[in-house]
C-alpha cells in the first residue's frame, strides 16, 4: 500500500508526487511534465541522485539544442 507524502504542482505544468510504498519499504517520486512520466524509486538518498542525474542530463541537452539552434541562425544569416 502507497502513503502520498507529498504532493505539488508547478506553474510551468510541472507535476510531482512523493510516495511512501509501505510492502516496499522505499521511496517513489513520479515526476509529470506534459506527457511525460519519471518515476525514482528507493530510499531518499537513491531518489535524490537518480533526479540529480535526469535533471543535469535534460539541462545538459536543452544546452546542446539551444547552441544548436544559435549556430543554425548564424549560418543563416
Amino acid at each position: 500500500m502507497r502513503e502520498i507524502i507529498e504532493e505539488f504542482s508547478s506553474g510551468k505544468g510541472i507535476k510531482a508526487v512523493l510516495e511512501y510504498d509501505r510492502e516496499q519499504d522505499i521511496y517513489i517520486m513520479t515526476v509529470f511534465k506534459g506527457s511525460e512520466k519519471i518515476v525514482f524509486s528507493g530510499n531518499l538518498d537513491e531518489i535524490q541522485k537518480q533526479a540529480e542525474k535526469f535533471f543535469v542530463r535534460s539541462l545538459k541537452s536543452l544546452k546542446n539544442k539551444i547552441e544548436i539552434a544559435l549556430l543554425e541562425d548564424l549560418y543563416n544569416r
